[in-house]
């Protein structure tokens, strides 16, 4: 889910581990406030992260360790992009 409000990329375990992300040496040593409360969350540098044809190298992002419904693409992600606009009920990134 694209979340405009969210300041970074916020991955559930399962999609992290899609990623290429390795879950058996997660740390949760960090701590994120969310709408439903403090979660725990570990800090990784992916290899490549992001949509196909917009992928970023050695891209941050924290793995959740709570229930997520669906993992968040935040503004650290969107703001790499040149443009970001909604029209139509369709989000556009332009780089």
């Amino acid at each position: 889910m694209w979340d405009t409000g969210g300041t970074g990329v916020v991955l559930r375990e399962v999609n992290a581990g899609g990623a290429g992300i390795d879950l058996e040496t997660l740390a949760f040593l960090g701590r994120a406030v969310t709408a439903n409360g403090p979660v725990r969350i570990a800090s990784v540098r992916t290899e490549g992260f992001g949509v196909p044809g917009a992928e970023l190298a050695r891209f941050r992002v924290d793995v959740n360790e709570g229930e997520m419904s669906q993992s968040l693409m935040g503004m650290s992600y969107l703001q790499t992009f040149e443009r970001i606009e909604i029209s139509g009920g369709t989000l556009v990134l332009t780089r």
